[in-house]
């Protein structure tokens, strides 16, 4: 397939790599994303020290010209490592930065999508876009968002507007100083998302399946705990406040959300298909 050359559009895509992940998964994602129906850079954080064989991978990415590594020996966290890139890509010539998982794998024009859609809404500054899930019993075969902006305000008390993999940003909301929060408990994204809605960006999705996000068994049972429920009632409840989007309903659905994150995981799984 060939390389469509998008003028005066350059892209940068941030890929976060830490000690637990799969080499054979981070290869599938790399390689997805440096197949791209448009060029781009590739920038991957290596958050902590990581098994001999993933790092020889790492290493053999990090000696193509449009593939930088960045390396910490010290485990930092999601949103430490995202920052890191970001700071590197605010000082390039780049139009876009989008996001990247370990172990997910990008369509192979995704990128392409995104950019054309935000040629077509100029008033949109972040976009996403739908997944199929796969690998896990309860995965869903196309998971759907909505698109429009004030849609996405509302959903976002109680959903997630964005799925995090998909997401690309114009550079001139990074280089307006918008960072990943590092104050909450495996909450970056939906803080991030918030932070956006109430500088005043506007959010988007493409109406099209993007990618193709990788579930386990185990995918749910990381969202469990009272840390992660804590964190994400105390975020929602207060943008609740903050975005002006206060009813009963979305008090109802966060506190849903909360109990969401503390039932069996017989349960969680059932309410992941009902409440996709």
């Amino acid at each position: 397939m060939h390389k469509v050359e998008i003028l005066n559009n350059s892209i940068a895509v941030i890929m976060s790599v830490y000690k637990n992940d799969d080499v054979e998964y981070l290869k599938l994602a790399c390689d997805s994303i440096l197949s791209q129906t448009v060029s781009c850079d590739l920038y991957i954080y290596r958050d902590g020290l990581v098994k001999s064989e993933l790092q020889s991978i790492l290493d053999e990415y990090a000696c193509l010209s449009n593939v930088t590594l960045v390396e910490n020996d010290v485990n930092r966290g999601l949103a430490y490592g995202l920052n890191q890139l970001i700071e590197m890509c605010v000082k390039k010539d780049y139009s876009f930065v989008a996001r990247m998982d370990s172990d997910d794998i990008s369509f192979l024009n995704r990128l392409s999508l995104q950019v054309n859609y935000f040629s077509s809404h100029p008033d949109v500054d972040v976009c996403g876009g739908f997944c199929e899930e796969f690998g896990a019993s309860y995965s869903l075969k196309e998971k759907r968002l909505p698109l429009d902006h004030n849609t996405l305000k509302q959903f976002s008390i109680s959903r997630c507007p964005f799925i995090h993999p998909s997401v690309m940003f114009r550079m001139c909301v990074l280089k307006s100083g918008v960072r990943y929060p590092t104050n909450t408990y495996y909450c970056e994204d939906l803080a991030l998302w918030f932070d956006l809605l109430k500088k005043g960006f506007k959010l988007g999705n493409v109406n099209k399946v993007l990618l193709s996000y990788r579930m386990t068994e185990d995918t749910l049972q990381r969202r469990r705990g009272i840390k992660k429920a804590y964190s994400e009632f105390t975020l929602r409840l207060y943008y609740m406040f903050s975005l002006k989007e206060v009813t009963i309903k979305n008090f109802f659905l966060i506190i849903s959300r909360f109990f969401f994150h503390l039932t069996p995981i017989r349960l969680m799984k059932l309410a992941y298909k009902i409440m996709r």
